[in-house]
């Protein structure tokens, strides 16, 4: 039986409610901290486009979820306190959700469901109403307070730290890394600068990595405490180059003061997976995206 709650509609003057809620789910289920973050789930729960609903019980916020329309779909998300699981809440907040999808006239793509920490259940949850996963990528960790084990750069190799002057030969990399690579977004380089550097992009710790004659053969990105990419061009995959890219840039991370690194990796990228637990990252929890049948 689903739980006696009083339903609201959520405005920006609640998101000290929805960040606590957040961070509550975080220490249960995992997943990076930055999810936890006003910036993060300001965009999720307020501004134009977004409709929120909370239940409260005694002015505490027991669980939330939104729907935000886009030019190319609808996109719900929630978060249900993990004491207070099992009850019913989030069916109801789905199945709330979902009517309210059916009748916004600019819900005209497919609706979609996003998590930033798939659960058992609530992957059950959306299969029971007809969804199916459509994007899955593991969130891994590493303690950076623990040494690297050392990876030299293959001979004639050599690495060169972002500038702008250098954006060219990173996307080209980039590019020629991950053009094979399922889902790939063919992003302009403007596009893909954008989408790389932000206010927490750290230019001293992201690597090109050239040969002798300069051609650019791989990369690594890297914002704070996080690994952004890391890639090899096919001709140099199982060379030890991007093992090597990776341990540089973890190793500059280190010096910059970070004491602990994320990353993401596609599930449906294996040896990426296989690559960065060899160097002792650790998956915590599990992104994901679904879409109706």
């Amino acid at each position: 039986m689903a739980e006696r709650t009083d339903w609201t509609p959520l405005s920006p003057q609640d998101m000290p409610a929805i960040v606590d809620l957040a961070k509550r789910c975080l220490g249960s289920d995992g997943g990076l901290q930055a999810t936890t973050s006003p910036a993060f789930l300001e965009r999720r729960y307020t501004g134009t486009g977004v409709t929120a609903v909370g239940a409260f019980t005694d002015r505490r916020l027991l669980a939330c979820g939104a729907l935000r329309t886009s030019p190319d779909a609808c996109v719900v998300t929630g978060l249900v306190d993990p004491t207070h699981r099992g009850r019913g809440l989030g069916a109801r907040l789905l199945d709330d959700l979902l009517d309210l999808a059916a009748e916004t006239d600019g819900c005209s793509g497919p609706v979609q469901l996003e998590t930033e920490s798939l659960t058992p259940h609530a992957s059950a949850l959306f299969r029971s109403r007809g969804f199916r996963q459509v994007f899955a990528e593991d969130i891994h960790r590493r303690d950076l307070t623990t040494s690297l084990p050392p990876s030299p750069l293959p001979a004639a190799v050599h690495a060169e730290q972002w500038t702008g002057a250098k954006q060219g030969a990173f996307y080209e990399a980039y590019r020629a890394s991950f053009a094979d690579r399922p889902g790939f977004p063919d992003w302009t380089q403007d596009q893909w600068v954008d989408w790389t550097v932000d206010d927490s992009f750290v230019p001293q710790c992201s690597l090109v990595a050239r040969t002798a004659n300069g051609t650019p053969i791989g990369f690594v990105t890297c914002g704070e405490g996080f690994l952004i990419q890391v890639g090899a061009i096919p001709q140099w995959r199982k060379r030890g180059l991007a093992r090597a890219l990776a341990t540089t840039a973890l190793n500059h991370l280190r010096r910059h003061g970070d004491t602990e690194v994320f990353l993401d990796v596609n599930v449906n990228n294996p040896a990426s997976a296989a690559l960065f637990q060899s160097l002792g990252f650790t998956p915590i929890a599990r992104r994901a995206r679904f879409e109706q049948h």
